[in-house]
């Protein structure tokens, strides 16, 4: 028999004001729906499938919708981030974590927007905000990246055959790790914590695509 999670806690969709030392400001980020989720039975390879709709509004305006059937299973958070931070499926950022996990798996949207919603969406479920600089140094760090096949020409030269382009930077995990004390000590902007992991990253992964330099 299939497992079947539900959170029955529903979190009417509210207006959130939150700060992050650093100088960013999300006024009016705000989820609507609730995870309930079909697990499903396989122990090696768990995946979850949506029974609702769920959807995240950024503060900028952004609307990001992961609709109900959608499966996801957590394998796009890398593994350094979940040694660090946990189970991003078993925390206070479930909804954040689901987006983002959707939003990596259907690659409609550059990956560093898809970054920049998962940690506005943390801070709005309550997560600390320099809990959440570290997790978005991680994800900029280790996390994956792909290529938009509508923004990048790239696709019709040298991809054409290949919908599904993805990498993870190749890092020096210690020295991704040194960058966590960084930011718990310094409380970074987020356009700091990129030049930093630029400084640390041994190779970024295939060459760039055109407009998501």
């Amino acid at each position: 028999m299939k497992k079947i999670l539900l959170i029955v806690v529903f979190l009417a969709p509210c207006m959130a004001i939150v700060s992050l030392a650093g100088g960013e400001e999300f006024v009016g980020g705000v989820f609507e729906g609730r995870v309930v989720a079909e697990w499903s039975e396989d122990p090696f390879f768990p995946t979850m499938r949506l029974k609702e709709e769920l959807l995240f509004r950024q503060t900028a305006g952004d609307t990001w919708v992961v609709p109900a059937d959608a499966i996801v299973d957590g394998r796009s958070m890398p593994k350094l981030f979940v040694s660090l931070i946990g189970d991003p499926f078993k925390s206070g950022f479930l909804k954040s974590a689901v987006t983002y996990d959707y939003a990596v798996k259907a690659k409609a949207r550059r990956w560093k927007d898809a970054q920049r919603m998962f940690v506005e969406g943390s801070v709005v479920e309550g997560v600390h905000a320099i809990d959440a600089k570290v997790m978005y140094m991680l994800l900029q760090a280790t996390g994956s990246r792909w290529a938009v096949r509508w923004m990048s020409g790239c696709y019709g030269r040298c991809h054409a055959a290949d919908s599904e382009l993805e990498w993870r930077p190749r890092v020096d995990d210690e020295k991704v790790i040194a960058l966590v004390t960084w930011v718990r000590q310094e409380a970074p902007s987020l356009e700091a914590i990129e030049r930093r992991v630029g400084e640390v990253i041994l190779e970024a992964g295939p060459h760039i695509f055109g407009p998501e330099k």
